[in-house]
């Protein structure tokens, strides 16, 4: 029989050398937990002296530090070109106790110089490097900072970029381009701060896990699909951004099709960031948009400061997408967002299919409802009779509200998900190149365009709609 400290046990043990086994095995336990110990980590905010930074990345961090689920001896790192002290930069940010305040520190850097990064936290194992700066600045960002050797362990450092990744599809493709020569995929955190909401990432759950619903969600049931991505106020303060941006870039190629890609594609084989982003990608892929579009621009766009007064940035863009795969093949997807419109919200509306013989008067079809934001919720409407003599129906909804108390902030899931190094919530750069290709035709500009660009003005209502009630009969949301 071996030795209880050789590679096998004894099925009996003396009582005389019992608390020598526990000894040894204290010994063992503790060996390993040294072993797997967190490395010391960090990250560096670039651009750390802007609104971002002070409005929603230190505020989740705080969030995330409350919560004690930063690593132990986690430093942020501000860092931007102006030379302000540590401590002035701190209370540029408003108030947070001393406990949280001693985890942050100031270091003056410009991304254009690779001697200033070289100056950057080098005591650091594990680094994540944040960059709110302008997008035309990443190329070179990735550049100085794979050369200021801050970029060489692919395992230990990674790169958080902002959207929107390009400007189109050339764009985007030029900037993959560098990205590729100098990191790893596996290095790149491309946010979309929409993938961060609790109520977006509900989707999933709410498809896959529910044998209710996951047998009604093809082309079978589903008459259209409607998304709608509504604000009620203009650009406010924000014009400059907006005349490059507009409604296509700003929301249409990354937030809903995001969206659309998580209502359509196909289950994963994992719960990983592998898996779900190959399934998005493949949903994406097979997305075309329709020529039925409308671009719109709210009537007083162009007094905005800072709007050239001959502008054709649109404000809003209402049209149809197919997806032409198994399971969506023919089913339309009608999709609405603006600025100025009459609700604020993120909704999806699926209209299934009426029965095949109506036997009631005033049959309506059902409706799966999903709210994002405001005050988010699951509703399903269906049709009831009406309570008494007649055979009439009315609609009746059954309605689950998302519980908003314990939902958490977009910024702090993926500042979470980025130190901890999940790629789940972010976007793969496959998804980003089929998003730009989809609509690479309406930032056509000029007469041969393949679709009409040039934006139709509105003032009030649910946009051009002279125009937009000929896509569809839209379920607006109230």
């Amino acid at each position: 029989m071996t030795s209880y400290f050789g590679s096998q046990y004894p099925l009996y043990v003396p009582p005389s050398h019992l608390e020598d086994l526990k000894v040894k095995m204290t010994i063992t336990k503790l060996t390993n937990m040294t072993e797997t110990a967190p490395l010391t980590r960090g990250i560096v905010i670039f651009g750390a002296t802007g609104d971002l930074c002070k409005k929603k990345l230190i505020p989740a961090l705080y969030k995330l530090w409350q919560k004690d689920l930063l690593p132990e001896n986690f430093l942020i790192t501000g860092s931007a070109r102006r030379e302000p002290t540590t401590q002035m930069w701190k209370e540029s940010l408003g108030h947070y106790p001393d406990d949280f305040l001693q985890n942050l520190d100031y270091q003056c850097a410009d991304l254009e110089n690779v001697e200033s990064l070289r100056n950057l936290p080098a005591y650091i194992d594990d680094m994540t490097y944040f960059l709110s700066v302008p997008p035309e600045r990443y190329a070179s960002a990735i550049q100085n900072l794979k050369e200021a050797g801050c970029l060489e362990d692919p395992e230990r450092s990674r790169v958080v970029v902002e959207k929107p990744f390009g400007h189109d599809y050339k764009s985007a493709h030029h900037l993959q381009s560098v990205v590729e020569r100098h990191l790893r995929e596996k290095q790149v955190y491309r946010i979309d701060h929409y993938l961060g909401k609790d109520t977006v990432n509900n989707i999933i759950t709410t498809r896959f896990g529910n044998i209710l619903l996951e047998p009604l969600w093809n082309r079978e049931y589903v008459e259209e699909i409607q998304i709608f991505a509504s604000e009620t106020i203009g650009c406010e303060g924000r014009s400059q951004y907006y005349e490059t941006a507009g409604a296509v870039r700003d929301m249409l190629q990354n937030h809903i099709l995001q969206v659309l890609a998580l209502i359509a594609m196909e289950p994963p084989v994992k719960m990983n960031a592998r898996e779900l982003r190959r399934e998005k990608t493949k949903l994406l892929s097979a997305t075309r948009l329709s020529t039925d579009v409308i671009l719109g621009q709210y009537e007083s766009y162009k007094s905005e400061d800072g709007v050239d007064p001959r502008s054709h940035t649109p404000t809003y863009f209402a049209g149809t997408l197919f997806i032409d795969n198994w399971r969506w093949s023919g089913v339309p997807f009608r999709v609405m967002t603006g600025k100025k419109l009459p609700y604020q919200c993120v909704e999806v509306v699926v209209k299934l299919k009426t029965p095949t013989i109506q036997l009631y008067e005033g049959e309506h079809g059902d409706r799966i409802v999903i709210r994002l934001q405001p005050n988010p919720h699951l509703d399903i409407r269906m049709d009831m009779k009406t309570p008494g003599l007649t055979n009439l129906v009315e609609h009746a909804t059954l309605t689950y509200d998302y519980p908003q108390e314990r939902a958490i902030d977009g910024y702090e899931k993926l500042l979470y998900d980025a130190i901890e190094g999940d790629q789940s919530h972010f976007v793969h750069a496959d998804e980003v190149m089929e998003s730009w290709r989809i609509v690479d035709d309406l930032l056509c500009t000029g007469d041969s365009c393949p679709i009409r660009t040039t934006p139709y003005l509105y003032k009030g209502g649910w946009g051009p709609q002279h125009k937009v009630d000929f896509i569809t009969k839209w379920d607006y949301p109230q």
